[in-house]
């Protein structure tokens, strides 16, 4: 249940993502100004992430009373190879799960989440151990490494040999306009995200935009301080062949500088109309994005009620509810449930040499106590499947029982288990001229014998005992739970051989 809702909310963020990008990059990011910019890009991000979480909310309950709606339970299959066959159906049956790329990209999140923590460990003790200058109204922690000036919060991190330098004031100027804006909690919330949909190409698209966004606003402010432009721009060439190793700092010299310099050199025609317009276009995209969310169809977990009642302050003891907050939950997860199932059920001999495969569909309820209760065929296929199902979803153990509003109460469930038996065994149900088996019936006694008839039957019964043979199909074999039988009898003294259809 977990593992689907966290795909449900990586899906519906991922398309508000992509719908953030695009419009940032068709209208938004060539009519705002850096300011407007950074927020759209930072609100954008925010209402992505809280409307898809809007599959994390509980549902509400819905009780039935007597219907066979229920949860539907992902399908147990029970086949009757074995070995290496078997063990190469069970391993491309677990690499093609939606389980297992989830846990892939866990994965690589992982990964990103351990360099994201190891940037701000480094910069942590840094502040806690290293020297501290203040200058220009700035916290300075000289470093010995030749890298790039940054700031992280309140705090500009600049390399020793630039502290004597005479452009020391301007880079600070520009550190001190990223540190009053707050341009590092901006970045500490991108790189969480970056963390979570590391996948989407949006993403990546929207963080560079959002660092660039910082840097032209930070640009403004050094060049509105009065200074020289070009002087300022021989600054940042200078810098740029300086490296800088921190996601979650503010470098002095982010690239690309063509851009910048660019943008300093750009005469900004303010039109603030036409930018909350291009901003405000989304909105109603975002609004049907949001309703297909809303009235997209029910999770595979619950099918619809043939009769239902809302929920109500008092609990019935005979109300069987098919929604829960709550759902039960097998001992062990659903790998257990599905471990168990496959451990406990048996292809029956009979259905085996009929041929006869399919799925049979199993209601039952758990009780306020956990137990199974109202174990019942809804759909069968014969031969011997159905009572072997029902005997197995018997003999389950008791579940962890589901909860409405902070009460036990009782869950229905629908189990789909699958039949499923080797392509040669099949042979015979997909119209194969061969017979795969029959039941021979000699005396009251009962063989098995297999296609090879002929061989098999002279080597159990010797053809001159046998004074007649009767050969029953179709209707006349259900009886018996095979498809073909052969029934024999002994020759009697002075009969001759007799042969029916």
């Amino acid at each position: 249940m977990i593992m689907e809702m966290l795909t449900s909310l990586l899906f519906w963020t991922s398309i508000y993502l992509a719908i953030v990008g695009l419009f940032q990059w068709v209208l938004v990011g060539k009519t705002a100004t850096p300011s407007q910019n950074r927020w759209f890009i930072l609100m954008g991000m925010f209402a992505s992430v809280f409307l898809g979480a809007f599959v994390l909310l509980p549902e509400q309950g819905i009780a039935v009373v007597g219907t066979a709606s229920a949860y539907l339970l992902p399908e147990v299959v029970v086949g009757t190879t074995s070995g290496l066959e078997s063990t190469r159906q069970e391993f491309y049956r677990v690499i093609s799960t939606q389980r297992v790329l989830m846990y892939a990209s866990l994965g690589i999140s992982l990964i990103l989440f351990l360099r994201l923590l190891g940037s701000l460990v480094f910069l942590l003790v840094r502040i806690r151990f290293n020297r501290r200058m203040y200058q220009g109204g700035c916290t300075i922690l000289p470093l010995k490494k030749h890298i790039s000036p940054f700031s992280f919060f309140g705090f500009v991190f600049v390399p020793e040999q630039l502290l004597s330098e005479g452009h020391l004031h301007t880079i600070l100027l520009h550190e001190k306009a990223h540190i009053q804006k707050k341009h590092s909690m901006d970045l500490i919330f991108m790189e969480v995200l970056t963390v979570l949909f590391w996948f989407h190409p949006a993403i990546w698209y929207l963080r560079r935009e959002l660092k660039i966004q910082h840097e032209y606003d930070a640009d403004r402010c050094v060049l509105e301080a009065c200074h020289d432009k070009k002087a300022y721009q021989k600054i940042l060439l200078d810098m740029s062949f300086l490296d800088y190793n921190f996601p979650i700092a503010n470098p002095f010299n982010y690239s690309p500088l063509k851009k910048r310099i660019m943008m300093m050199n750009k005469t900004i025609r303010k039109n603030r109309a036409r930018a909350i317009i291009g901003m405000l276009m989304i909105l109603p995209l975002f609004s049907i994005t949001w309703l297909v969310q809303s009235c997209g169809p029910a999770p595979e977990t619950a099918v619809e009620a043939e009769e239902v009642v809302t929920v109500t302050d008092e609990y019935e003891q005979e109300v069987i509810f098919t929604v829960v907050e709550e759902p039960p939950r097998f001992p062990g997860g659903e790998s257990a449930r599905q471990q168990f199932m496959k451990d406990n059920l048996e292809y029956p001999h009979e259905a085996r040499q009929a041929g006869i495969q399919g799925t049979v569909f199993v209601s039952f309820v758990v009780e306020q106590d956990g137990s199974v209760s109202n174990v019942e065929v809804l759909r069968g296929v014969g031969g011997g499947l159905d009572e072997e199902a029902v005997r197995v979803v018997r003999a389950m153990p008791n579940w962890i029982p589901g909860r409405q509003r902070g009460e036990d109460v009782r869950v229905q469930f629908n189990m789909p288990i699958r039949f499923r038996l080797s392509h040669d065994e099949a042979a015979g149900e997909t119209g194969s001229d061969q017979v795969s088996a029959y039941l021979i019936i000699f005396d009251d006694e009962r063989y098995t014998i297999s296609e090879n008839l002929g061989d098999e039957l002279i080597e159990l019964i010797p053809l001159e005992e046998i004074g007649h043979i009767k050969v029953l199909t179709g209707e006349a074999a259900e009886p018996y739970g095979v498809s073909r039988v052969l029934k024999l009898s002994r020759k009697e003294e002075g009969e001759f051989f007799r042969n029916e259809q």
